[in-house]
């Protein structure tokens, strides 16, 4: 265990936890064994420190030109399909880890301190063995809103090209923010490194730039979805790196729908957001690199934009809005993977399982009550912002 005191360094989030102690449940650490009980605040600082307004469109900015390819509607699918008798998770068996993609660019500062599992893990047996103990439901604080953290999720790395669209009035900015084009609206843009940048159709761009909305529900398109924040694309020599800037909450929308089928058991899926939440922030502080805190893929958590969001997902995240798995005052690395199986294999039994969470859930178990069946001795907290 290691105490933490860190700031996120880049942008205008720093990190200062109420509790001394920092516990992050990596893929070879457990915790001991108690129950879900407490519900304890975890403190987030925000520096008053500039930042870059979202640019609007101006007059003077070029337009890019309008390519012949058109892009789908930005639907989301919030309408469930058709119930299944069991959930289709889609976490993987690999360990949720990956190895960090080289840059030919000076990559910006780094968002985050890494963060160090502890030097030994204590000896307990799998969650899957630990009796859930009846609890009532925790309490919503009046008037609680979660705070804004925007998570970076890496959602095309090493790729040759990409289609890139909006929906709506979008604006392309270099790394200060400054605005340079504007984009057409459900038009699609190619877009290839090029030998002194960025290629978008016939404009010629710097090497760095992001794809931003200038309204609030604005989304982007990337080759095959919409996503939700705004989209920093990197060339990387003659690849490209896509990265997804996002509101932590908004991803989650997408991730328990990508990794949990949405028809199941509303506390199932409550359990699959903070478990996602919690494992999200931990990379939020030790992040895969500094482009990118996590990837989409199964290796992380899967997201795939708004297609895998559904009413049920929206409320499952907002019902447990700013929920974490915490271990005195610490964030826990929340892993998780399809089955008992899987998490026995990969994670060392130290895990939750989906099918087995969908299971507690049909047997009447609440969200606590499965995330203490998984994750003994780990308790809920909930993120607050400290001015």
């Amino acid at each position: 265990m290691v105490k933490l005191d860190k700031k996120i360094k880049d942008g205008v989030i720093k990190v200062k936890f109420a509790a001394s102690t920092y516990f992050s449940l990596l893929r070879h650490c457990a915790v001991p064994l108690l129950s879900i009980a407490t519900f304890t605040p975890i403190l987030l600082t925000y520096l008053a420190k500039e930042k870059p307004e979202t640019p609007q469109p101006q007059a003077n900015l070029e337009t890019a030109a309008s390519p012949s390819p058109i892009i789908p509607s930005p639907i989301a699918p919030l309408t469930a399909p058709s119930p299944k008798l069991a959930p289709s998770p889609q976490s993987s068996a690999i360990p949720k880890s990956a190895p960090s993609p080289q840059s030919s660019l000076s990559a910006p500062k780094k968002l985050a301190p890494s963060v160090h599992s502890p030097n030994t893990s204590p000896n307990t047996s799998p969650a899957a063995a630990a009796k859930p103990v009846t609890r009532q439901p925790l309490a919503v604080p009046a008037n609680y809103t979660p705070p804004a953290i925007e998570i970076r999720v890496a959602i095309k790395r090493d790729v040759a090209s990409v289609l890139i669209g909006v929906n709506g009035p979008a604006v392309i900015t270099d790394r200060q923010g400054r605005g340079l084009k504007t984009i057409a609206t459900n038009e699609g843009l190619p877009v290839i490194p090029g030998a002194k940048g960025l290629k978008m159709g016939d404009l010629s761009l710097p090497e760095v730039i992001f794809v931003q909305p200038t309204s609030a529900d604005g989304l982007v398109y990337v080759d095959d979805s919409w996503y939700r924040g705004k989209v920093l694309l990197v060339a990387q020599g003659d690849r490209l790196l896509v990265v997804n800037h996002v509101n932590l909450e908004a991803y989650l929308y997408s991730v328990v729908g990508s990794e949990m089928h949405s028809t199941a058991p509303m506390h199932a899926l409550k359990a699959q957001a903070i478990a996602a939440r919690s494992y999200a922030l931990v990379h939020i502080i030790r992040p895969a690199n500094a482009w990118f805190h996590l990837g989409n893929s199964q290796r992380w958590q899967v997201y795939k934009g708004i297609r895998s969001e559904y009413q049920s997902t929206h409320q499952a995240v907002n019902a447990t809005a700013g929920q974490i798995l915490s271990y005195k005052g610490g964030v826990v690395e929340s892993l998780y993977a399809a089955t008992d199986e899987i998490v026995a294999w990969a994670h060392g039994g130290r895990g939750m399982s989906q099918t087995g969470a969908y299971k507690l859930a049909e047997k009447g178990l609440d969200y606590q009550q499965i995330l203490g069946n998984y994750y003994p001795g780990v308790g809920l907290a909930r993120l607050v912002l400290q001015n």
